[in-house]
């Protein structure tokens, strides 16, 4: 770990309740925490964002979306956890990104539709049933995130067999999954301190 650490913001995909990103984003943020990381665990089921369509965003952004592009403003560093759905990332995840890029007009704040991607250091991790463990999901995801101006963390994890993978409290089983997980959390944190110097908390 960094001497200083930067407020970290973890997320899934997935607002399925059972999900395995969810699950993985839970434990992902246990650990950071243990590691001494100041962690905001995100669930998008708490905002009400519709289907992105530029005439409904013309009737004014829904408040919700400014409260998302606030908080990932906010966070220098993030780890994503995503699910993949038809060999690519969610739904739900593009939905996301796209309402929080997409620029609010006559806004001094939020004109700027990077403004809440531009410099983030990201970390990606996914889960999957499947012995590739949402691997593809990661590497349609890379580019959007990279168009979005942010910087992507060399590591990553892709978490397989994920039925198995947690105990009953939500936990990793496995030590070597726990380390993985590390790694990803320590390589975002360690990055974000050095380009957002600014944003580190003692």
């Amino acid at each position: 770990m960094p001497p200083t650490t930067p407020s970290l913001l973890v997320f899934a995909g997935s607002t399925r309740q059972q999900s395995f990103n969810r699950k993985l984003a839970h434990a992902t943020a246990a650990i950071a925490r243990d590691a001494g990381a100041s962690v905001t665990l995100l669930e998008l089921s708490d905002f009400d964002i519709p289907l992105y369509n530029a005439d409904l965003e013309a009737q004014g952004t829904p408040a919700d979306v400014i409260r998302l592009k606030e908080i990932l403003w906010r966070h220098p560093a993030w780890v994503i956890c995503s699910p993949e759905y038809n060999g690519s990332y969610t739904a739900l995840l593009k939905n996301t990104i796209d309402w929080a890029s997409s620029p609010v007009k006559g806004d001094p704040d939020w004109e700027d539709g990077g403004k809440s991607f531009r410099g983030k250091v990201v970390g990606m991790l996914s889960a999957s049933p499947g012995a590739l463990g949402g691997l593809r999901s990661q590497s349609h995801l890379a580019p959007l995130l990279i168009n979005a101006e942010c910087w992507l963390a060399p590591k990553a994890f892709a978490l397989g067999s994920a039925a198995s993978a947690f105990d009953e409290a939500g936990a990793l089983v496995h030590p070597a999954h726990r380390d993985r997980v590390r790694a990803v959390v320590d390589q975002v944190l360690w990055a974000s301190a050095r380009l957002h110097p600014e944003s580190a908390a003692a």
